[in-house]
Parts: C-alpha cells; sequence; structure tokens
C-alpha cells in the first residue's frame, strides 16, 4: 500500500510539472498561481518555491541567478507573497531568512506580504513577517481606480467574519505597532477605521481589545454607502449577534466600556432596517432579543 501511495505521488508530481510548463494565458490567472512567472528570469525559482525545493531554492539564490524580490508581471507579486498565499510556512520563513523583502508593494493594488499574512488565517504567517521587520502600519497605496477606492491596512486585513484567528492577529499587528486609529475618511482611497472593521464584522472581542488598549470610540466608525457616518454606539446597535456565542459576551464588555466613559447603549435608539431584520430573524421572540442584545 506504502509503496502505491508513492506511486501515485510520483505520478501526479509529474503530471503537474509537465503541465505547468504549458503556456497559458497571464490574464486567466489567479493571484497564487506560481505560472504567472512564466517567461520570466524566476521562473526556475519558482517552480521551486512551488515544489517547495529547499536545496533548489538555495542554489538558484546562493548563484544570484534571480532577484528573490522579482515581481511577475500581472499583479506584481513576489514569490514570498505567492508562499504567504499558499500557505507554505516552511518556504515563507526560507526565503525571509534569504532575504526577501516584506515591505515590497505589488503592482495590482499595493499590497504588501504583511497585509497578505494578515489575511491568512494562521497567525503564525503575522507573526513571522513581523519579526523579519515587516511594516504593521502597511496601507494599499496603488492609484484608485474607478470603482475601487477601498483601501486595505494589515489591520483591517486582519478582521474577518470568518475568520476565528482575528483577534489574535490583531493583538499581534497593535503589539508590533500598528496604528489603530487610522482612517482617512476624506480620502478616494477610503479605509475603515479599524474599530469600526471590528464592530461591521461582528468581531466584539476584536473591539473590546482595541477600546481596552485605546482606541478612539469618539471618532466616525465607517461610513454608509449614503455617506451616513456611524458612530460608536449605533455601531454597537447594528450587531445583532447570537445571545449565547462568545461573541456577544464581549458585546457586554463593550457596553460596560462605553457606559463608563458616559455613553449609555440602552439609549441608543434601534434603527429601523436593523429592528425589521430581528423581527424577521427572531419572529417568536424579537422583543425579549431587543431587550437584551
Amino acid at each position: 500500500m506504502k509503496k502505491l501511495t508513492i506511486y501515485f505521488a510520483v505520478i501526479f508530481l509529474f503530471i503537474n510539472c509537465n503541465n505547468r510548463e504549458n503556456i497559458v494565458k497571464k490574464e486567466n490567472l489567479l493571484g497564487n498561481d506560481f505560472r504567472l512567472f512564466q517567461n520570466t528570469p524566476a521562473w526556475e525559482l519558482a517552480k521551486a518555491v512551488e515544489d517547495e525545493d529547499i536545496i533548489k531554492i538555495k542554489e538558484i539564490l546562493n548563484n544570484k541567478k534571480v532577484d528573490i524580490d522579482f515581481r511577475e508581471p500581472k499583479f506584481g507579486n513576489t514569490l514570498l507573497m505567492l508562499s504567504i498565499k499558499n500557505s507554505q510556512f516552511q518556504i515563507v520563513k526560507l526565503l525571509l531568512e534569504l532575504g526577501a523583502n516584506p515591505n515590497h508593494v505589488n503592482t495590482y493594488r499595493g499590497g504588501t506580504a504583511v497585509i497578505f499574512a494578515a489575511n491568512n488565517n494562521n497567525p503564525k504567517f503575522l507573526q513571522l513577517i513581523l519579526k523579519y521587520k515587516g511594516n504593521p502600519n502597511a496601507i494599499e497605496n496603488a492609484p484608485v481606480k474607478v470603482g475601487d477606492q477601498v483601501r486595505e491596512t494589515a489591520l483591517l486585513a486582519a478582521i474577518s467574519f470568518l475568520d476565528p484567528t482575528s483577534l489574535e492577529k490583531v493583538q499581534l499587528l497593535v503589539e508590533a505597532g500598528a496604528d489603530m486609529n487610522y482612517s482617512n475618511d476624506g480620502n478616494p482611497a477610503y479605509t475603515t477605521l479599524p474599530l469600526g472593521a471590528a464592530f461591521k464584522q461582528d468581531k466584539l472581542d476584536v473591539a473590546l481589545y482595541l477600546l481596552q488598549k485605546g482606541a478612539d470610540y469618539k471618532k466616525v466608525m465607517y461610513i454608509m454607502v449614503d455617506s451616513h457616518k456611524v458612530h460608536v454606539l449605533e455601531a454597537l446597535r447594528k450587531c445583532t449577534i447570537d445571545l449565547e456565542s462568545k461573541q456577544y459576551k464581549s458585546k457586554l464588555e463593550v457596553i460596560q466600556f462605553l457606559k463608563g466613559k458616559g455613553l449609555d447603549y440602552s439609549k441608543e435608539p434601534i434603527p429601523e432596517y436593523i429592528l425589521r431584520d430581528i423581527k424577521k430573524k427572531y419572529q417568536k421572540d424579537w422583543e425579549d432579543y431587543i431587550k437584551k442584545y
């Protein structure tokens, strides 16, 4: 059985290696595809990185055959960025050890390896990147395009509704010096306040941490599509969280924190559209829910 497994692994590797030599149209490739490096000076290195061939990677780079920070032509991503996107931890570590720059920007949105790591659901990538002097205040800086105004920071990238490790990554960034109060609501390249992002993503444990660390709760949390500016109590009212969840417990702590600052959540009216959503979601006990949520 073991021999059969090895046989199929070799066959798969052969087919995979053979297929990637076929010339592809790069406009059809996604940002994590190593074939973006086809027909570039870094193609051999890219294949070695994809294969996680440490010996080959060292050989190519030690012989200075290619720039370790060479950027593929479509998105302008480096191999360090692709390794993070493909969750190749040992290769990310190796590339950093060999001199890869964690603060190089790509040409697509001006993102860096720090932002890529903040987007990865495994905090060890971000921890490693920061150890190698990645900038915790990294922000996408590509020219703004029509319909593509929003620009992400490392801190915003770390905060995601679907990511169970958001709090850990936010802690890493804040401890490394990330600006908790950065936003640019007057700029076409708009970025949300991190505290506001925590509310929008229902990450109340993150919101509590940021508040405890000194985040400015008096600022505009975020701006809605109709230009309405949402402040902290309204942002909190919009968080309709399951009363049995861990995030609800954090919400209660946020409410108490703000009460200590003179902001009474119980006096903040429930937005009409939020009330409609609650009635729809909790048809039998919505009246009880609004008393507690």
